[in-house]
């Protein structure tokens, strides 16, 4: 593992007015941090359905100055990507879950790279062959979860 596949709600957290310190503490602790296309699409998609008005406005600039700041450090969804991604919902599916597509194809893209996810909802990850780490738990802060191994 060379590094962290923020989720969609790691970049949520970050530009709220007050953020979760943990959340803080753990990103400043990380030397390599990833985005996936599918992330900034999640918040694009997320941004477009506020109202038009200030709080738009802000979280538009906030989330533009961000994507920018990441722009060499964002994965596309390509071949292998897809097919970690196919592989990792046969497995939920397998084991009676569901498993979105937005979050079949960023964990595939995790996997594809070699990253932990970095994610609040590490349970919707459980039993794929994928590292997880929580930021807003503090056990995890610098030591990613590794996920029960299946064979796929």
């Amino acid at each position: 593992m060379k590094g962290f596949l923020l989720d969609t709600n790691v970049i949520s957290e970050i530009v709220k007015p007050e953020p979760d310190p943990q959340v803080i503490t753990f990103l400043g602790s990380q030397s390599e941090l990833w985005l996936s296309t599918i992330v900034v699409h999640e918040i694009e998609f997320g941004l477009q359905l506020l109202p038009r008005g200030d709080r738009r406005t802000s979280l538009g600039i906030a989330l533009a100055v961000l994507v920018d700041e990441y722009r060499d450090f964002v994965l596309p969804v390509d071949r292998p990507e897809a097919e970690h991604a196919a592989t990792l919902r046969v497995v939920a599916r397998r084991s009676g879950r569901v498993l979105r597509l937005a979050d079949a194809l960023i964990a595939g893209t995790a996997k594809a790279h070699d990253l932990c996810l970095a994610t609040r909802n590490a349970r919707d990850f459980d039993g794929l062959d994928i590292d997880v780490a929580n930021p807003w738990d503090a056990s995890d802060l610098f030591a990613p979860l590794q996920v029960a191994q299946q064979q796929v």
